[in-house]
């Protein structure tokens, strides 16, 4: 579990890098992260809790789609809407599964 932990964290981290450096977000480095988050999903739904570190990048995470949906063209909006919608699927199902 800890290498999978490591694994979302640092794909976490990665994305929220490319927001703040206004980097493109790549269809890979995204399918990466829900490949990931689908994991995690499996792993933490029998379980009573969940890492205090992954619980802070995927608030985190969250927090830099939101901070990003005011700046950007329309397009890169949309985009970045659907990303932040589907992580916020992801956060639900792992803290209330």
């Amino acid at each position: 579990m800890k290498i999978i932990n490591s694994d979302v964290n640092e794909k976490i981290i990665s994305v929220v890098e490319k927001i703040r450096l206004q980097d493109k977000l790549d269809e890979q480095t995204i399918n990466d992260l829900y490949t990931s988050l689908d994991e995690m999903v499996t792993n933490y739904k029998e379980k009573d809790f969940i890492s205090k570190e992954l619980a802070y990048n995927l608030l985190v995470l969250h927090d830099n789609l939101e901070g990003a949906l005011k700046f950007g063209s329309y397009e890169d909006m949309k985009y970045i809407s659907n990303i932040n919608s589907k992580v916020s699927e992801y956060i639900e199902k792992i803290f209330l599964s």
